[in-house]
This record gives structure tokens, C-alpha cells and sequence, in this order.
């Protein structure tokens, strides 16, 4: 028996003409709504979307603060045209306490750089009191005015990453101090080191993600070279770190970018002539092996951002020797030159001309030069320990200007971006 070409006619026609019209009608509303939801990044499961590390299917990001109208907002560059001017911190008294509450810091743990807990060692806390009597003001440009509670309620959805060596550390230990009133240790794992159980890593997770399973907002990962030096491998979380010139950490970082909207870069200090670079171990051929391994990361950076990743390559300021000759800002910079125990600070110029380089010459505004080198460079008053180390700088101190600087960029970059 064969079926016919068409519906009967009466009521079996009228039911066959109403099934097709409500058929369709549903496929058409499926339609919208699979086309609407894919506007802003697929469709995932609610309990999904509660974890940090899905953040960025969401694919768009928030206003950070209003910006100042009428007003020549600073680029980086433009920031560090300027100098130190004096403006003596005011104390309720000559506690360690004090100094914590007049430059809003909370962080009650202790790292090597707090120079004014040094109680024990004598003149040091009036030196790191000192350091604060001076303050960056650039010449032709204002910042987005820093604001500690907005920013760091914005990385509880917006997670900030530093990658790097210990200065990348000494900036994100300055981050935890100013915001560190409305953040916390994660009360749980949160893999952030992919599973590597040799790796550490600092992290801190806004309060109001302390329930969200695997939030973090702040971190800061170990890497003194951003690749191994071996054969310039983008690290794995379970692969072998290899060769490093001298102490150090070079752990995998490229696992942990998708869980972080804002990521600031940096290597330079770790980086010197070594018959790794070639049989002369000379400069020029250290550069060239840093320019390679620096294409590498790139190159990695262009393929796996997404469009509202924003990465800093903060540049590398260098050391001053000597240091405890140094009692206050300097008019002009004292560049390396070479000598014994500059441990070829020199080179650092260098290596920002590197990254300068191919920021030109891939030109993606999701990558950007971060300088803060201008101003850094001029306070040799500022290391963290007078002669044994004058790289560091003591905290707080010049690097929270760095921060202050950060905040207005990513200010910035959230009005620029839909």
C-alpha cells in the first residue's frame, strides 16, 4: 500500500497543516536563540560558568572606572616623562603600622623586600621611610586615578597574571599590598600550576570568590626565562625546566593564560653570556638567542589570546652599583657600564629593544610595551638592600608608582574594548 502524495482533505488536512506551522515555528525560535547566544561566546552549563577557569567564553569584558574627561591621560611612555618630586610622607608614628596605613597597605605576611620591618637592623626602617618622600610626577599627563577597591573587585572577574623573574615577583607582592584588603588565599586547589605538585604559586582570590570553586584573581608565576633555554620550548606543567644560568626558577606559565583576562610579562636579569648562546658568549649572540626564544612566546601569545586578553611586556630596569651611595632620586640616570658586579645590566636596554621590535612588527593591540624603566632607573636611594642588592627595590616604594601606572592601562584598555 502506498502512501499518498498528500494529506487526505477535512480534518486530517487541517491537523497536517497545523503540525508543519508549529514545527516551524519552533525551529525558527531555535534558530534565534542558538544564533543569539553565540554573540557572546558559546553556550556553557551553569556550573561551568561558575568557575574561574571558564571566564573568558564570556568573551567580554567590564568598565573599570570612569575615565577623566578633559584630561591627557598617560601611556606608559609618556608617564615616565617626569621626575621624583618631594612630598615627605606623613607618619602617626614610627611604627611599622604607621607606614602600612599611610600608604594603604595590607599584607600581613613578611617577604624580603619590606625593608621597613627591619627593625632589628639598624637605620634601615628611617631609609625605607625616606624612600616614600618622594612621588612620580610626570610632565604633560595625568593618570586614571588609582583606586584599590575598584580594582581589585574588577579582577575578581578579570583575573591579573605576573609571569616572570623577581622583579615581576616584587610587582605583584606591591599589587597584593594595595589590594590586599578584599583578598585571600584560595581556601582550595586551584591548579593553577596545572598539577605540577614541584611548582609554587602566589595567588589570592577576591572575597567574593572565596566560594567559587578554583577562582583566582591575583597570581604570579615563577619564570625566569619564559622558555626552557634547551631548545626554547614553551614550558608543560610536567616538563623538566633544564638548563638555568645561575639560581633560579623557570616554570611552565603558558597552561594557566586562558584563566586570566590582564597578564604582564617580563625576562631579562637571568638572561647573560653563556656558551648556550654560542663559542664566543658574547653579546651579540646572547641577543640574538633571546630574540628567538622571545619570538617563541609570541608567537604563542598571537595564536591563543583571546580578543579581550590584554598582555603587558614590562620592560627591565637595571640596578645601580653600589647602591648605598644613593640617599635620593637622581636627576639623570647612572647607566651600567659594565663594570664588576653589574651583572650585565647594560644588556637590559636590550632586551626591551627586542620586545619593542616585534610589538612593531606584529602590531596586534592585544600585546603592548609596559615601560616603567624612565622612572625606575632614577632611584638608586631605593634597593632593597644597600650593597648586597641593589636590583630589588624596597616595598612600598617606586614599584607601587608601576601599579598605579598598570591600573591606568587597564582602565583604559576596558573603555577601549566592546
Amino acid at each position: 500500500m502506498s502512501l499518498p502524495d498528500s494529506p487526505p482533505s477535512s480534518l486530517p488536512q487541517l491537523f497536517w497543516s497545523r503540525t508543519v506551522y508549529i514545527v516551524a515555528i519552533v525551529t525558527f525560535v531555535l534558530l534565534w536563540m542558538f544564533t543569539w547566544s553565540w554573540q557572546d561566546g558559546p553556550i556553557v552549563p551553569t556550573d561551568q560558568r561558575d568557575s574561574e577557569a571558564t571566564n573568558h567564553y564570556a568573551a567580554k569584558i567590564d568598565l573599570l572606572v570612569d575615565l577623566p574627561k578633559n584630561k591627557q591621560l598617560c601611556t606608559s611612555d609618556t608617564y615616565n616623562n617626569g621626575q621624583w618630586v618631594k612630598k615627605p610622607i606623613q607618619l602617626e608614628a614610627e611604627t611599622a603600622a604607621a607606614v602600612e596605613k599611610a600608604v594603604k597597605y595590607h599584607c600581613a605576611w613578611n617577604f624580603p623586600h619590606k625593608c621597613y620591618r627591619r627593625n632589628n637592623e639598624g637605620g634601615e626602617f628611617d631609609r625605607a621611610r625616606h624612600i616614600l618622600d618622594y612621588q612620580w610626577k610626570p610632565k604633560k599627563c595625568e593618570l586614571v586615578p588609582f583606586d584599590a577597591n575598584k580594582l581589585s573587585a574588577y579582577i575578581a572577574d578579570h583575573p591579573l597574571l605576573f609571569v616572570g623573574d623577581s622583579i615581576n615577583q616584587l610587582e605583584f607582592e606591591s599589587m597584593a599590598c594595595l589590594l590586599g584588603e578584599k583578598l585571600y588565599n584560595p581556601p582550595g586547589d586551584t591548579n593553577i600550576t596545572g598539577g605540577n605538585q614541584n611548582m609554587w604559586a602566589s595567588q589570592l582570590v577576591h572575597e567574593n570568590k572565596l566560594q567559587v570553586q578554583g577562582a583566582v584573581s591575583l597570581a604570579y608565576l615563577r619564570s625566569d626565562y619564559l622558555v626552557r633555554l634547551d631548545d626554547f620550548k614553551l614550558l608543560d606543567p610536567m616538563d623538566e625546566e633544564g638548563y638555568v644560568i645561575g639560581k633560579g626558577s623557570n616554570y611552565p606559565w603558558k597552561h594557566a593564560l586562558s584563566r586570566f583576562h590582564h597578564i604582564v610579562l617580563n625576562t631579562g636579569p637571568h638572561w647573560h653570556t653563556d656558551k648556550k648562546w654560542g663559542p664566543h658568549e658574547s653579546d651579540e649572540e646572547m641577543v640574538a638567542a633571546y630574540r628567538k626564544a622571545m619570538k617563541v612566546v609570541f608567537d604563542h601569545l598571537i595564536e591563543n589570546l583571546t580578543p579581550v586578553q590584554r598582555v603587558w611586556i614590562r620592560s627591565t630596569p637595571y640596578g645601580h652599583l653600589k647602591c648605598s651611595q644613593y640617599t635620593e632620586p637622581s636627576k639623570v640616570p647612572h647607566v651600567p657600564q659594565r663594570k664588576p658586579g653589574e651583572y650585565q645590566w647594560d644588556m637590559h636596554v636590550k632586551f626591551d629593544e627586542v620586545w619593542k621590535d616585534l610589538i612593531e612588527e606584529y602590531a596586534d593591540d592585544r600585546v603592548k610595551f609596559f615601560n616603567i624603566s624612565s622612572m625606575a632607573n632614577l632611584r638608586g636611594d631605593a634597593h632593597s638592600r644597600p650593597d648586597s642588592d641593589c636590583l630589588h627595590t624596597c616595598l612600598p616604594g617606586p614599584v607601587d608608582d608601576w601599579n598605579k601606572l598598570l591600573f591606568s592601562e587597564i582602565a583604559r584598555e576596558a573603555a577601549r574594548i566592546p
